[in-house]
């Protein structure tokens, strides 16, 4: 299959996918979705999922999602044969580019219609057809996350880490693991964050799903609301919070609270490794300049956890992020 002529190239960030754009006769848009060579799955990353499906997890995910009510873009044709899906095109305007320069009060809208969309996702019916619930946040690959921090984020950067300081690191991050693993899970999107929420009028439209599995509802929370894009006021994250708790009371709120922060100290520390890794070894810059938004969350939920104080020492003599 030919790519269709006349397509305009988009900006796709981290993504091993390339997209385009292109027009149809009538004046639509649609959008193409180009896989890389030899890769039939758009994760990078390892679950406990054995087996390889017979169709690529964005078509698998995708469907049942629509089904479940949830706005995605519309699959228009599956070549996945030839590398290729069509898509409806949902535009260009992300929640990150709407609320530059937003109100206060125009952030809580949007970042509560973000909320409601993140509760409908947790309460879809599961469904083992769908690859998101037979894939989960199991220890292995919480741990490979954590590792990854440790590999780019310290080693990359030249930080290297004596013996003593490796066992509090992998000490510490096993006991943040083995609590996360702990915890309900329900369907996580995995990249619930700005840049994955487009505007179309007054909705929401969720994009890149394919790497949804099983996890704690914290990690899409803290994905939206530590998010390395847009940094939201801590009144504004407290605001939000609450109204994510009145739609689904935990039985113990303390400990939802904690769990949120142990669950900001990992993803985060990923994302920190991550966009050094990006760097390095994909040779794109451009994600470098949230690394310390991404480290100062990690900071601001260390020091409220007293059960951590290592790590946080640990990273305080490390890293140049937690001594500015």
């Amino acid at each position: 299959m030919k790519r269709p002529e006349g397509l305009v190239k988009l900006h796709g960030d981290a993504s091993n996918r390339t997209y385009w754009r292109g027009r149809r006769p009538d004046g639509g848009t649609f959008v193409v979705m180009e896989l890389p060579e030899g890769n039939q799955s758009v994760s990078e990353e390892i679950t406990n999922l054995k087996e390889r499906g017979a169709e690529l997890p964005f078509v698998n995910i995708g469907r049942f999602l629509k089904n479940g009510g949830i706005p995605v873009p519309e699959l228009l044709e599956d070549a996945s044969r030839e590398r290729r899906l069509i898509l409806e095109d949902v535009g260009d305007l992300t929640l990150a580019k709407n609320l530059e320069g937003g109100s206060a009060g125009q952030i809580l809208r949007w970042y509560r219609k973000a909320i409601d969309l993140k509760v409908q996702l947790e309460h879809l019916k599961p469904d083992r057809s769908c690859v998101a619930f037979r894939r989960s946040f199991d220890e292995t690959l919480f741990n490979w996350e954590f590792d990854h921090f440790l590999e780019y984020g310290l080693e990359a950067r030249g930080i290297h880490l004596q013996e003593a300081d490796r066992k509090i690191f992998h000490q510490q991050t096993r006991f943040i693991t083995f609590a996360l693993t702990r915890l309900p899970q329900l369907f996580v999107h995995r990249d619930f964050q700005s840049r994955n929420l487009m505007i179309q009028g007054e909705r929401l439209r969720l994009i890149d799903f394919q790497d949804a599995l099983l996890g704690p509802c914290q990690y899409d929370l803290v994905s939206l609301l530590r998010d390395s894009y847009v940094v939201l006021e801590p009144k504004t994250v407290e605001a939000l919070i609450e109204y994510y708790l009145a739609k689904k009371p935990p039985p113990d709120a303390a400990f939802f609270r904690k769990t949120f922060d142990w669950m900001t100290v990992q993803r985060k520390l990923k994302d920190a490794g991550r966009f050094v890794y990006i760097d390095r070894v994909k040779k794109n810059p451009g994600f470098l300049p949230f690394i310390p938004a991404s480290l100062g969350y990690v900071h601001e939920a260390l020091e409220r956890q007293p059960e951590l104080q290592p790590l946080n020492d640990l990273l305080k003599r490390h890293l140049p992020e937690f001594r500015s």
